[in-house]
């Protein structure tokens, strides 16, 4: 039976040995023993009538992880486990012929299958043939996209199977980013925003309905003028990008200007699709499902059925797209020489106010915006006990106008949102406040922590306050430009690149140039005009009164200015800790050095808890090592304060 599948080779030897059987003795001879081993392998071969195909090929690891790795959500092809699948049922080929056969038939099988593969398989293949069906438009792609959201959710979350998904198994990360992935590919229109209403929807097998939940968004839908999937952005500009994981599709919701307005504002979110049927219903058409909207900043988790389910998050994605408008942009320069234009001077928070966590104020320097933090705010943002237990605010104003000026608005600013925010007195995590300055910024910084008593009164007069011979409005007036006592709530105060004793180029032809082009405000110039007057009223000469009272920031931070003079010499009041950090742009060692704007020898002070020394340029408030430096201040400040979360005991 088996001499047909016989190799053609072997059968004349096998021909030659039957003819020979009398002497087969002596045929046997002339065979070894090794020799009929090796006869009787070919021979079994011979019968299978094919030679084998499996082995190995050495490999190098890379290689083998990326064909391990590979899927629909990475690449135009699915993965091994959907592979699998279609050929458990010798399905390849029909797959690539006639998808729409094929799903129907993993449909019903999953129905009766104890095994959730099938449900990875359809989510998968879904996904695939959306995204190749996707530039046919949205009437072709959307319903393999739903469909493979909802086989994701019950793959992931599903109760119908023999044993929840190992979370230790590829699948289980690629069917979250299918999920993810596929649910903002559902919603989007065909310009590629996000339609947050109810709908009803065909699916390849089947269809469902769900209605809509926004209530747990920051804000109302109807303030929005679109959302935006964060998946349809790359970033720049930052280093890292801060995309936690979890499940739901995150997005960036875009509010309507605001008529003559020059920017927009954001906020980040995320959508989840829940569902509540069974896999029968689907087919059926009686499956209903809930899209809810939250926000990213104080909704980190949701619960689903028993389980809690991260939300997925893209916080730097919102960043960035705000960051990236024409007016924004151009923050600090044009307000140094204008002043204060659409946004005025205050406190801006980062996200809603959390009344358990400690603000941060960032107060940037001259010609400069918020802007100048972006790479600081995102990566603190990812070090979980940052984000958890601080809130960033950010504090902007107009640099050209005198310190003096720029450190009241600081000082009554951040008095008035905490007496808003808390005027029974009763949080504590306001009140460990922590005040962080670059350049300008670390001047006013420091007028929040510093007593400095009558010393700017002594300076400019010779005499204390209450020898002054002043009307109640003079005195009032000179009390606020030259008497500072540190702010209650203030903790903590990080100096960057500060010119603690001015900076050298307040000297050169910068100064002289800038002078001839800046435009102060009209309330700026009459408030200096007030207290030249007040001075003039004391009987000091007008040269002696313009050292003191300088028209300009540039002015207060020349060397030569006796007032920064005085101030650097005051230490922060007690119960404040302060920190420097310190830039050189150079090979220098301390006290030689400067970072192209301020001298080592002016940013150093005596009275703070440590300095750090970074070698960059005068902006260096992105920097990564200055960035780790702030992180272990903050953490340093949340030991003293408060527990670390894990280490409460």
């Amino acid at each position: 039976m088996a001499r047909p599948f016989l190799s053609r080779q072997l059968q004349p030897l096998l021909r030659t040995i039957r003819i020979k059987r009398g002497t087969g003795q002596q045929v046997l001879a002339k065979f070894s023993q090794a020799g009929l081993r090796l006869l009787l392998i070919v021979a079994a071969f011979g019968i299978t009538g094919c030679a084998t195909s499996v082995g190995v090929d050495r490999n190098d690891p890379r290689e083998t992880y990326a064909q391990i790795a590979v899927s629909a959500i990475s690449a135009d092809d699915y993965s091994r486990f959907s592979q699998d699948v279609l050929t458990r049922y010798n399905l390849t080929q029909a797959f690539n012929e006639d998808p729409q056969q094929v799903l129907t038939f993993l449909h019903h099988e999953a129905e009766k299958d104890y095994r959730n593969d099938l449900l990875f398989a359809l989510s998968e293949l879904n996904y695939f043939l959306g995204m190749r069906y996707r530039q046919k438009g949205i009437k072709q792609s959307h319903p393999h996209f739903f469909a493979s959201a909802i086989y994701a959710y019950f793959y992931l979350i599903g109760k119908e199977w023999l044993e929840p998904p190992n979370p230790f198994d590829r699948r289980f990360r690629i069917a979250c980013d299918l999920y993810n992935g596929s649910l903002a590919e559902a919603l989007a229109d065909a310009d590629g925003n996000l339609q947050i209403v109810p709908a009803e929807v065909e699916l390849p097998v089947g269809r469902f309905a769900f209605s809509v939940d926004t209530k747990k968004f920051d804000q109302k839908v109807a303030e929005f003028e679109k959302f935006i999937s964060t998946d349809r952005f790359g970033i720049r500009g930052l280093s890292r990008r801060n995309r936690q994981a979890g499940l739901g599709a995150p997005i960036i919701a875009v509010e309507k200007k605001l008529e003559g307005a020059p920017m927009f504002r954001t906020s980040p979110g995320t959508l989840f699709l829940r569902f509540n049927c069974r896999l029968k219903e689907i087919e059926a058409g009686t499956c209903s499902g809930k899209l809810e909207l939250f926000s990213a900043y104080n909704q980190t988790e949701i619960d689903v059925g028993d389980q809690r389910v991260p939300l997925e998050r893209d916080v730097t994605a919102q960043l960035a797209y705000t960051i990236d408008q024409p007016y924004i942009q151009g923050l600090g320069f044009k307000e140094f020489l204008y002043g204060t234009s659409y946004i005025k001077t205050g406190v801006f928070y980062m996200q809603p106010y959390e009344p358990d966590k400690i603000p941060i104020v960032l107060v940037h320097g001259t010609f400069s915006s918020p802007v100048a933090w972006a790479e600081m705010v995102n990566t603190l943002r990812a070090d979980p006990v940052i984000n958890r237990k601080y809130q960033i605010w950010n504090f902007f104003y107009d640099s050209g106008k005198r310190i003096g000026i720029s450190a009241n608005e600081l000082r009554e600013t951040l008095s008035a949102q905490v007496q808003n925010l808390d005027p029974e007195g009763n949080n504590t995590a306001l009140r460990q406040m922590v005040v962080i300055g670059h350049s300008q910024g670390g001047l006013l910084t420091k007028l929040t922590a510093t007593d400095t008593g009558e010393a700017f009164v002594r300076m400019v007069t010779g005499k204390s306050l209450a020898e002054l011979k002043v009307s109640d409005e003079d005195r009032h007036r000179i009390e606020k430009e030259a008497v500072f006592s540190p702010l209650p709530f203030v903790k903590r105060v990080i100096f960057i690149s500060t010119p603690h004793r001015g900076s050298y180029l307040s000297k050169n032809w910068i100064r002289t140039l800038v002078l001839k082009v800046i435009t102060l405000p009209q309330g700026v110039l009459q408030s200096t005009a007030n207290i030249m007057k007040t001075v003039a009223n004391l009987g000091v000469p007008d040269a002696q009164a313009q050292q003191f009272i300088s028209t300009t920031s540039l002015d207060a931070m020349s060397p030569d200015n006796p007032t920064i003079k005085t101030l650097a010499d005051i230490p922060l009041a007690p119960g404040i800790k302060g920190h420097s950090i310190i830039a050189i742009d150079g090979n220098e060692m301390p006290p030689d050095g400067d970072d192209g704007v301020v001298k080592y020898t002016s940013a150093h002070v005596d009275y703070v808890e440590s300095e750090f020394l970074v070698r960059s340029g005068h902006s260096c408030q992105g920097q990564p090592l200055v960035i780790e430096e702030v992180r272990r201040i903050l953490l340093a400040h949340l030991k003293e304060n408060q527990p670390l979360p894990g280490k409460e005991h």
